[in-house]
């Protein structure tokens, strides 16, 4: 195993772990049987909210707030599943854009350089860009073994 590798597969770790903890945490806060944790966030930034984070929070965030209380900490567990077993991680990395591209949406850091005043959201949407581009389920996780049987498939 390359230099290179390792630090791919430690990064993928301490991604998958994050992910994996702040889903199980968000559970066991009862995301799945109430929404009032996250709406009462988005409440908190609706009242900062104008142009696009206001349209965001009307048609998007706020309506369907019963529904993202449950996605969201399932698309965290499964997110950091998948890249602690290295199992899809394509496909994980970029739902995993995506959730982060929601949640700037929602705090309104997306519609501002407020996405690079606090450094944690740029630094997940890098890690999860390497993760992707280094195709790093192939390395001590299950891709290896998918990409073994079908090695011209997209998703490994």
């Amino acid at each position: 195993m390359k230099h290179t590798n390792i630090q791919i597969l430690i990064l993928r770790l301490v991604a998958g772990l994050l992910f994996l903890h702040m889903g199980i945490q968000k559970y066991n806060e009862g995301w799945f049987s109430s929404s009032v944790h996250l709406q009462t966030a988005l409440a908190g930034y609706e009242q900062q909210a104008t142009g696009y984070h206001k349209l965001y929070m009307d048609s998007v965030a706020l309506p369907h707030a019963g529904v993202w209380s449950r996605t969201i900490p399932a698309g965290e567990f499964l997110l950091g599943s998948s890249l602690v077993l290295g199992c899809l991680v394509p496909v994980a990395t970029v739902a995993g854009i995506f959730m982060l591209i929601n949640f700037c949406a929602a705090n309104g850091s997306l519609y501002s350089f407020a996405f690079f005043e606090t450094p944690w959201s740029a630094l997940i949407l890098a890690t999860l860009l390497i993760l992707l581009l280094a195709r790093a389920g192939r390395w001590a996780g299950i891709d290896s073994l998918l990409a073994k049987k079908k090695s011209k498939s997209i998703f490994w």
